[in-house]
């Protein structure tokens, strides 16, 4: 309870009533992943009000979140302020066309930008904060390699083109969470 005293008022008033009714798109986060769907209905629980939304032939339970708040249901949430920035009519004209958001765009949560003291002999470089840059880098391709390497091999892998996995793992345990919590998702 002592999380629900730190909401502003106003946030808690719409988490307590339905923003959404039946047949409306909206955006939504599940496990990470954006996607559009519309809600299929709604219902009152002890921490706000749950939609269910269904998205490419799943359905999706969902609580909500307004700004930087969101309800205490964060698997799958709607997206408020995206979903009116959109707007329902290009939400909905997205799903009849089938754009999703690109791959698996990934919507971090409570995240700040890394900052990072840079120290060092110099007076004046102390106590800087510098800021990681966002920006994709592109692969640039490297002058010896040649463009055909192809080559016969037991394994029927090419070495010289495969990237190796970091962290298979992780990767692996990321998976089964994911299938996990996908087997409470109900399909059509």
């Amino acid at each position: 309870m002592a999380k629900a005293q730190l909401l502003p008022e106003t946030i808690e008033k719409q988490f307590n009533k339905a923003l959404f009714k039946p047949g409306e798109p909206v955006c939504i986060t599940w496990l990470g992943s954006k996607k559009y769907g519309y809600v299929q209905n709604y219902k009152k629980t002890n921490w706000g009000i749950q939609y269910t939304v269904e998205s490419e032939s799943r359905r999706y339970p969902c609580g909500i979140r307004i700004d930087e708040w969101c309800t205490t249901y964060t698997t799958g949430c709607i997206l408020y302020n995206i979903t009116q920035e959109i707007g329902s009519k290009e939400i909905a004209k997205r799903i009849t066309n089938g754009i999703q958001p690109r791959g698996n765009e990934i919507v971090l949560k409570d995240t700040e930008s890394p900052t990072v003291k840079v120290t060092g002999n110099d007076p004046s470089s102390r106590n800087r904060v510098a800021t990681t840059n966002n920006t994709k880098r592109k692969d640039t391709p490297n002058p010896n390699s040649v463009e055909n390497d192809i080559h016969v091999s037991n394994t029927r892998v090419q070495q010289r083109n495969t990237k190796k996995r970091r962290n298979i793992e992780l990767d692996d345990a990321v998976q089964r969470q994911r299938d996990f919590l996908n087997g409470f998702v109900k399909k059509d």
